[in-house]
C-alpha cells in the first residue's frame, strides 16, 4: 500500500498574518501527504481538495493549509511528470 509521508520543518508564507501562519507546517504536511498518497494510489482526492480555488485570501488555518498543499502538489506533480521516462 502506497503512503507518502511528508515532514515539513519550516514554512515561510510571506504576506500571511503571523497568527494564521504560526505552526501551520504540520497541517500543510498532513494535507500534502493526503493529496500525494491519493494521487499515487489513483484514488479520488480528499473531499477538502475538491474545493474551488479561492478568489479571496484564506482567513482560516484549514483553508490556508489546504490551498498551500494543493498548489505545492500541483507544482511537484508537474516536476515529477517532467522527470519521468516515456
Amino acid at each position: 500500500m502506497t503512503r507518502i509521508e511528508i515532514d515539513i520543518e519550516r514554512v515561510v508564507l510571506r504576506g500571511v498574518p503571523p497568527e494564521l501562519a504560526e505552526g501551520i507546517g504540520p497541517l500543510i504536511a498532513q494535507r500534502l501527504s493526503e493529496l500525494a498518497t491519493a494521487d499515487r494510489r489513483g484514488d479520488d482526492p480528499p473531499r477538502w481538495a475538491a474545493a474551488q480555488r479561492r478568489t479571496r485570501p484564506a482567513t482560516d488555518r484549514e483553508g490556508l493549509a489546504a490551498q498551500v498543499a494543493r498548489d505545492t502538489w500541483a507544482s511537484a506533480r508537474e516536476q515529477i511528470g517532467e522527470g519521468a521516462s516515456p
